[in-house]
């Protein structure tokens, strides 16, 4: 296949991404497929498990993937419409050498892409890249695999009611985000006695009512109004393939979820005592202090599920989360980001201490802080935006303490900022956090400054420094 017809822009660091009858096509589809089937066979694989969201592309794009996998002589277990979370547990039930989920997640209506894993472990990075080049070039074997189908969703709920019980009386109110959420969130709440109150739960890739990405303050707002005037124990937000989980407290408000994730550190923490505990570096600075106090070892991660997944893997970590929402917890769960997971470890911990959601987050300092900001930039200068951030702040922090593992993290006795590159979209990311309000205008300008003399629209930021 001539290289041209690959687009190097949709390999992305985490996945593969991009516009659908642009970047993403059946036919660049169904020869990645063919290309990922000669690697995983070159490594003595034999089965992918593939599984695809709702968006209308996702379907036909499952369709070619699978035929391209088959062309390469590997069996393939169609697992149908699923979340994200499914298809990596459909792969360790299965008994599959890896996985393929076709999914947009919380993007554009126009997106789509392609989740790739090892096992359960992603493939990602420069992997990607290796991918691409086996693809340009892969042909067909003689002997092409089977396809078989399997069932997995009644199996996870039955999975999930073994792990997890819950007292009679509890009721949560959810938003699907008209996502994958739905089919699944609600049979499994109810299976476990949990009454379940839903917004928007009929799968739609359209996407009429909002964006389902539950880490945008305005995409929750109509959920935090439900759960603030209803009697719940708590809220759930589900992204479009339900890997990431928003919490509402019971009285309707917004958890972060590196507040989620402390709260799952010190639950986890009294259990594994000394357990290390991965955070990425959009997650707030009283993350390590609060880690250590539960008695655990933070760790500071690069942002990215795949990133902070191999980092667990690495590091032997009993948790990671990042504030998109991605929470993996490998004690006593399966190490994947599993959006119900999560909600059920939130219900468990709420019984477990016989108190209310926002009981889970005492002792959280009480900051100003903006949401994740993302400011448009192109795919072509976003980085080289960053990097010319970091050599300025490397010369002149401006009396704070820089990280520059991944962007600019600049930390102050009143606050913190950063400054980075997204992986998945023309966009940087931006979060501010001050002890008041006054800190957090402080520190903001310091970051409005420093991206006033590149080309990039400052609306966004002052919009959050303002709201």
């Amino acid at each position: 296949m001539d290289p041209a017809e690959l687009p190097e822009r949709i390999f992305r660091t985490y996945d593969i991404r991009g516009i659908v009858g642009e970047d993403l096509t059946e036919e660049i589809v169904e020869q990645i497929g063919l290309g990922l089937g000669q690697l995983l066979s070159s490594e003595g694989s034999r089965s992918v498990a593939v599984g695809h969201d709702i968006r209308d592309s996702s379907a036909p794009f499952a369709a070619r993937v699978r035929d391209g996998l088959l062309k390469a002589g590997l069996d393939v277990i169609e697992v149908g419409e699923v979340p994200t979370p499914l298809l990596y547990w459909a792969v360790q039930h299965l008994g599959a050498d890896g996985g393929v989920m076709i999914t947009g997640s919380h993007n554009p209506v126009e997106y789509n892409g392609l989740k790739i894993t090892r096992g359960v472990m992603p493939i990602w990075g420069d992997e990607l890249q290796t991918l691409r080049n086996i693809a340009n070039d892969a042909r067909a074997v003689e002997t092409p695999g089977q396809a078989t189908s399997a069932e997995v969703i009644q199996p996870y709920i039955a999975n999930r009611t073994e792990r997890f019980q819950f007292p009679d009386g509890f009721k949560v109110a959810i938003d699907c985000g008209n996502g994958t959420a739905g089919p699944v969130a609600i049979p499994l709440f109810e299976a476990l006695g949990i009454e379940v109150d839903a917004l928007y739960p009929e799968p739609d890739g359209t996407f009429p009512n909002h964006l389902p990405d539950p880490e945008v303050p305005r995409y929750m707002k109509n959920l935090c109004d439900k759960v603030a005037a209803g009697d719940f124990q708590c809220g759930f937000g589900f992204d479009g393939d339900s890997d990431r989980v928003g919490v509402i407290d019971e009285k309707g408000r917004k958890r972060s979820a590196d507040h989620l994730l402390v709260a799952f550190a010190r639950h986890l923490l009294a259990q594994v005592p000394g357990g290390k505990i991965i955070y990425d570096v959009k997650c707030s600075d009283y993350l390590p202090d609060l880690i250590k106090k539960a008695g655990g070892i933070p760790i500071l991660s690069k942002t990215g599920h795949s990133i902070i997944k191999e980092k667990m893997k690495e590091t032997g970590a009993i948790l990671a989360g990042e504030l998109s929402g991605h929470i993996c917890v490998k004690h006593g769960g399966d190490g994947f980001d599993d959006a119900f997971f999560a909600a059920l470890l939130t219900l468990e911990i709420i019984a477990s201490q016989g108190g209310q959601c926002s009981d889970l987050f005492d002792g959280i300092p009480e900051m100003k802080a903006t949401p994740e900001v993302k400011i448009p930039v192109s795919e072509a200068h976003k980085f080289q935006v960053v990097s010319a951030l970091v050599e300025q702040f490397r010369k002149d922090p401006g009396g704070g303490t820089l990280i520059d593992l991944d962007g600019v993290r600049l930390s102050f006795d009143d606050g913190w900022m950063l400054i980075r590159a997204s992986n998945t979209t023309a966009n940087l990311t931006v979060r501010v956090e001050g002890v008041d309000n006054a800190a957090l205008q402080r520190i903001g300008s310091i970051v409005r400054q420093a991206l006033e003399s590149h080309p990039v629209n400052l609306d966004q930021l002052t919009e959050a420094l303002e709201s």
